[in-house]
């Protein structure tokens, strides 16, 4: 009968041996990877201001002046006009801007929805009712809806828009301050 116990108790031992779990067996690991890409910073700078010209307008009406990008010179309209001959007119533009950044990426631009000029009044001093930019529009470097740097990470843009001249608006110098935002996609 000993020996018939025997492979019995090697069996119960070998059961209790893989049914109690091993110290090492409780724990486990593995290795995870951490990767980044880093870019060229993409950066903005301002080349031109957006210009009007010198306007003038009718007696007691008010107009329009614009600017679009791409394109040289002012349009205007209600009672309001250029003063300027011939070339002189063309002194009027777009606000220009280089883009650089990563080569081959795409980029979004973010414009005001309209930009208030504040001006001083000329020769009498004082203040001059504020104006209103609207409309601003731009044009890419290629002219595509979809901002892209070029090979070397290079782009640019121009942005113009519209003044709007109140009716009686005195003999005033105007300027205005606007945020243009790119951002990479």
């Amino acid at each position: 009968m000993i020996a018939s116990r025997a492979p019995m108790r090697i069996a119960l031992l070998l059961a209790l041996a893989m049914a109690v779990p091993d110290a090492q067996a409780a724990t486990a690991s593995a290795s995870g990877t951490a990767m980044a890409t880093v870019i060229r910073p993409l950066s903005v700078t301002a080349i031109a201001d957006m210009d009007f010209g010198t306007i003038t307008h009718l007696p007691g009406v008010g107009g329009t002046a614009t600017v679009s990008p791409g394109s040289g010179g002012a349009s205007f309209a209600g009672g309001a006009s250029a003063v300027c001959s011939g070339s002189d007119c063309a002194s009027a533009h777009a606000a220009r801007f280089a883009v650089t950044g990563e080569p081959q990426r795409n980029y979004t631009i973010r414009l005001p929805g309209t930009v208030t000029a504040t001006g001083s009044t000329i020769g009498i001093g004082g203040t001059a009712p504020p104006l209103t930019i609207s409309a601003l529009t731009l044009r890419t470097r290629g002219g595509t809806g979809m901002p892209r740097l070029d090979a070397s990470g290079n782009d640019g843009f121009e942005v113009g828009g519209t003044i709007t001249l109140p009716a009686d608006l005195p003999p005033a110098r105007y300027r205005a301050s606007f945020a243009v935002i790119v951002t990479y996609i």
